[in-house]
């Protein structure tokens, strides 16, 4: 059974503040932080734009390399032991930047770092699930979700009033106060991901995955791909670089204050519905976009709801997984849902880059448009099996 988001398995109280905030600073800095940190450093050491590139591309790949195998080490190793190896791969990861700018050295350092990040991303995710009530499930993790929007917008301010040496000597010190706080949360450890999973869940866990994967992947896609390249797609309809960086920004709020809502949503009407709600607003949304790309005030409003929607199909996949399965297979859910947002967030870019020029320069906005409805699609279909699977 869940617990209360108040306490652990051992009846010690669980600080759920103290590991809020310590999540937060690891996104700050793992995210935030770290691809602009290493671009920085390669760049000032003339490193081509190609080698850049590909190094900030080994800090996601590493995610898929190691993902796997997260399931397996948190039920070694415990939920508290998982969240100090991701700290000590992520100061190692760090360390690497003072003594050496050597594209290998760099190399090793985007594992550490994406090996720390996916550690820490599924055993929060698994963790939150397992300390929260039935009944408060998608409000926590909508909550969760928000904090690690906010992660992503606070950490280049870091780069405002520090020079590079001092980001990485502050982000050592952000480290060791966000194991601190892991550290008095008292994390559980939950003993029974050897449990097998009940009838119940055998027979919804199959699709669940898939609509989920589906839209974690959707997610990654969308948002990756909206903020790379929504500046070059105002471009084209004279907008200036500072005027579509507003608009992005707006994207990006909307992707983060509208995850608590849609958490609390997903409570009291449902999963479905609630993805469904958030693949309407992306599809409608877009449809608007590529109608009305002159109207700067509706492109604002516009695109901090596709922001939110798009956030929350990955944001409402994790609270369905966490409702529906038990632990036995969080971690391996949690996992899964984290490497195929990160798939989309690495494909995105790609796909829509390319899109981008057709279609009067509206490609992208109608290929969002196509994979929201083949989502919408896809989630009714899996919706209709399970009701006419439902015993009379």
């Amino acid at each position: 059974m869940p617990l209360n988001a108040g306490e652990n398995k051992k009846g010690r109280e669980f600080h759920l503040p103290a590991f809020l905030s310590a999540s937060l600073i690891f996104q700050i800095i793992q995210i935030g932080i770290y691809p602009i940190l290493l671009s920085q450093i390669m760049s000032k050491n003339a490193y081509e734009g190609f080698y850049i590139g590909a190094l900030l591309s080994v800090s996601w790949l590493s995610v898929f390399a190691i993902g796997p195998f997260v399931p397996r080490i948190i039920g070694y190793l415990g939920h508290p032991a998982v969240l100090l190896l991701s700290c000590t791969g992520t100061i190692a990861g760090f360390l690497i930047l003072l003594v050496s700018s050597h594209l290998a050295a760099l190399a090793v350092s985007a594992i550490l770092v994406g090996g720390g990040l996916i550690l820490r991303w599924v055993s929060c995710d698994t963790v939150l699930v397992g300390v929260s009530a039935p009944e408060s499930t998608g409000k926590l993790i909508g909550y969760h979700e928000a904090l690690m929007g906010l992660g992503i917008a606070l950490g280049p301010l870091l780069f405002i009033f520090l020079d590079l040496q001092n980001v990485i000597w502050a982000c050592l010190v952000l480290i060791a106060c966000g194991q601190f706080g892991f550290l008095i949360t008292r994390v559980p450890t939950f003993d029974d991901h050897h449990e097998a999973p009940s009838s119940n869940n055998m027979m919804t866990v199959g699709t669940l995955i898939l609509v989920a994967l589906a839209a974690a992947f959707v997610s990654g896609f969308i948002e990756s791909s909206s903020i790379a390249l929504f500046p070059l797609h105002f471009e084209n309809f004279g907008y200036p670089l500072t005027t579509s960086a507003v608009l992005v920004s707006s994207f990006g709020f909307g992707g983060t204050l509208l995850q608590p809502p849609l958490g609390t949503l997903a409570d009291r009407i449902g999963y479905a519905n609630s993805q469904l709600l958030c693949l309407i607003g992306v599809a409608a949304g877009c449809l608007m976009i590529a109608l009305f790309p002159a109207n700067y005030m509706l492109m604002l409003t516009i695109l901090f709801v596709v922001g939110g929607a798009a956030g929350g199909l990955n944001t409402l996949a994790v609270i369905e997984a966490g409702k529906t399965l038990n632990q036995s297979s969080m971690a391996t859910a949690m996992t899964a849902i984290a490497m195929l947002y990160t798939l989309g967030g690495v494909s995105g870019p790609v796909l829509a880059g390319s899109a981008l020029e057709l279609v009067d320069h509206t490609g992208m906005i109608w290929l969002f448009v196509t994979i929201s409805l083949l989502l919408a699609a896809f989630l009714v279909a899996c919706s209709l099996q399970r009701l006419g699977k439902r015993p009379r």
